[in-house]
């Protein structure tokens, strides 16, 4: 086994898949009765709404940045079995909060590392992989290329059944903390 780093290409995959998802949001928010809108969640009427100050060449300049990056995925993973990431660039924070205390930034500005695999297509999952000093579980994300999930998923569970982390699967875990 081999472990070698690589770059992503010079692209705001943020900017990407931001446009993606907004103009996603503008398609799906207009589908529904405006009567009924004040019931949905304000984000995604935020982000909607964003969506729809996008214009066709905004989308279609984000989807050719977006096969380029996918076709830059698909050259990587031509030369490497798996690709290895952090899950997130921070610990878990408690399941009820949409975000870290205290950061008002959007879920896309600390997801980096999962949406990228959204916009190129290739499967992704995260297995645990310990705990911060105070107990918080960390993540590691496994990434394969396009098609090869079984493959993927495989090496993955393959790392889960080693057993390096048994206590993030005892059920009472939480207990002590």
């Amino acid at each position: 086994m081999e472990i070698q780093p690589f770059e992503l290409p010079d692209i705001d995959l943020l900017d990407v898949f931001q446009k993606h998802w907004f103009s996603g949001a503008a398609n799906r928010l207009s589908r529904v009765a405006p009567a009924l809108r004040g019931q949905l969640d304000p984000g995604f009427v935020e982000i909607a709404e964003r969506g729809l100050a996008l214009s066709a060449a905004d989308l279609v300049a984000a989807q050719t940045r977006r096969a380029e990056f996918g076709a830059f995925m698909d050259q990587t993973m031509s030369r490497f079995d798996l690709l290895l990431a952090p899950a997130t660039p921070l610990a878990a924070f408690p399941i009820a909060s949409r975000q870290p205390a205290g950061d008002g930034a959007a879920w896309t500005e600390w997801a980096g590392f999962s949406f990228p695999l959204n916009l190129s297509q290739h499967p992704a999952c995260v297995v645990p992989c310990g705990l911060t000093p105070d107990g918080r579980p960390l993540g590691l994300q496994f990434i394969g290329a396009r098609g090869a999930d079984r493959q993927l998923l495989s090496l993955a569970g393959q790392f889960e059944a080693l057993g390096a982390f048994p206590h993030l699967l005892d059920s009472g875990a939480d207990d002590e903390r």
